[in-house]
């Protein structure tokens, strides 16, 4: 049964939704915005996608690195798993992540907390680079970001923070990980001595997830695909300043590539459905406000970059998501047959 608490925040995601779609697309004339996007060609369209799909590959790598040392995960099952992700977070913020875990633990057997874990570093990583790119972005337009955007840099000072407790936490456990196998415990069985044996089962499985940190080889890894997947995502915002012919005619090039995207990537970080409204507003905000593009071309543009990549994901996640529940309302049925209850062909 879902709880009340979870209905209640999915309405408050599409309130949110809802609130920022009415920001973003505020005074613009629906046809000239229809006109706008006509006119990015189908070189482009084909461009998107292909980055898109290359930056799920590199996730799907980087995660399986992160897995390595306690599951070996295909390629191939993680992409599946990222799509079908991405999917689900069209529908209900953050879900994705539950059910990617899911997916695997199912399809797998790798263990839901030890994969828990890799999410959670996974996100960590995420959030350092976008910090690294906010930073980066202040100092090449400090003035008129902070006059535009006058909260982005006391929020990423606090997120940056935030994110070095966090890891810095995350490595103590690991590091003195037979201590906390210990201590954690010992203060659980105080409440209730069969929670604490399973907090103790659940965190060493969740250290399980954390391996990978102590491997230089897998740190190198993480490093180098996190690199070329920030690469991708630069790719895809700058092949679309392309399309829409902004580098000609409002001489936009990398710097403006890498301010657009670090401010755009606010906008998913925002609990609405797949960044609906939030991320179109980032997007085109940052454009209009920062290089001067009229605000329907740039909402045009941050609705084409949006729209090509979670059509992508869905066409790939969504039929994975469908053969996941099959296979596992067949196995659920499998196990309910007469036949595979017995072990003797049903008969008595």
């Amino acid at each position: 049964m879902i709880s009340p608490f979870k209905i209640g925040r999915y309405f408050i995601s599409l309130a949110l939704m809802g609130l920022f779609l009415y920001w973003a697309f505020k005074g613009i004339e629906p046809a000239a915005l229809w006109a706008a996007m006509g006119r990015v060609s189908p070189f482009w369209v084909l461009a998107l996608v292909f980055t898109t799909i290359l930056s799920l590959g590199l996730r799907a790598w980087r995660w399986i690195v992160l897995m390595r040392p306690f599951a070996s995960i295909p390629v191939l099952a993680a992409f599946q798993a990222l799509a079908m992700c991405y999917t689900a977070n069209l529908i209900i913020p953050r879900s994705g992540e539950a059910l990617r875990i899911w997916s695997l633990n199912w399809s797998r057997g790798a263990s839901i907390s030890a994969v828990l874990a890799t999410v959670v570093v996974e996100r960590i990583i995420d959030l350092f680079c976008l910090i690294a790119l906010v930073g980066a972005s202040l100092l090449l337009l400090r003035s008129r970001i902070d006059q535009a955007f006058p909260w982005l840099e006391p929020a990423s000072l606090i997120v940056l923070a935030g994110c070095i407790l966090v890891l810095v936490l995350l490595a103590l456990v690991s590091i003195y990980r037979n201590h906390a196998l210990k201590i954690i415990p010992c203060l659980l069985g105080k409440i209730s001595s069969r929670i604490a044996n399973r907090s103790a089962r659940v965190l060493e499985t969740f250290l399980q997830g954390l391996s990978a940190l102590g491997s230089p080889t897998a740190c190198l890894e993480i490093v180098v695909s996190s690199i070329l997947l920030n690469l991708c995502y630069l790719l895809i915002i700058y092949g679309s300043f392309l399309s829409f012919g902004f580098i000609r005619s409002f001489d936009l090039g990398t710097s403006a590539t890498m301010v657009v995207m670090a401010i755009s990537t606010i906008g998913i970080i925002v609990p609405t459905p797949a960044g609906v409204g939030s991320y179109h507003l980032f997007f085109g905000d940052a454009l209009h406000l920062l290089y001067q593009v009229p605000e329907t071309a740039a909402m045009a543009c941050a609705t084409v970059v949006h729209a090509i990549a979670n059509l992508t994901y869905l066409a790939l996640g969504a039929p994975a998501l469908v053969w996941q529940f099959w296979s596992v309302s067949k196995k659920g049925e499998g196990k309910n047959d007469p036949v595979h209850r017995s072990g003797n062909d049903g008969r008595q």
